[in-house]
């Protein structure tokens, strides 16, 4: 299941990194052979063709390098060729717990801004201090959240806070 759960995050990982970096290298690459984009032809066939073809094949790569290399190091833990996992140090935890806090929190802002905008019927504002407020709603709450993941992984009762591995 270690195995699985680790391929599966590095596919979804993989195949983000894989479309953007696609994307952007392919974006390069038309402004150096100087591509006609006059009706937007190949910048639509790197998008929606190219793009996602080679973002599969990354995130299928990356999910096979994944699930076996964890795979392996589970093997060789179980014969005792590797010593028990350690847990994690503070530093790492506060880094996850940020990261994790703050895009949670910056896509919950995004989540409920939506539905207001769906229940309210428009987008816009009747006056630019609320349109700056909403603008700012999601860094502010993505700042929120990281500092709320940080004070969770930091915790006293937070896995491997005692030194001791939960595995």
């Amino acid at each position: 299941m270690r195995a699985f759960t680790w391929a599966v995050i590095w596919g979804l990982i993989g195949l983000v990194g894989g479309y953007v970096a696609t994307v952007a290298i392919g974006l390069v690459l038309f402004d150096i052979f100087r591509v006609s984009q006059r009706e937007g032809a190949a910048a639509m066939g790197l998008a929606f063709v190219i793009g996602p073809f080679v973002a599969c094949l990354i995130a299928l790569v990356a999910a096979t390098v994944a699930a076996i290399m964890v795979s392996r190091r589970d093997r060789a833990r179980a014969e005792g060729q590797l010593p028990p996992a350690q847990p994690w140090g503070r530093g790492p935890r506060a880094v996850l717990g940020a990261i994790l806090g703050g895009v949670g929190g910056y896509g919950l802002a995004v989540a409920l801004l939506a539905l207001f905008y769906a229940l309210r019927g428009s987008p816009y504002f009747s006056s630019y201090a609320w349109a700056y407020a909403a603008a700012w709603t999601p860094f502010i709450a993505a700042v929120a959240g990281g500092g709320l993941g940080i004070w969770i992984a930091m915790r006293r009762g937070a896995p491997g806070s005692d030194g001791l591995s939960r595995d």
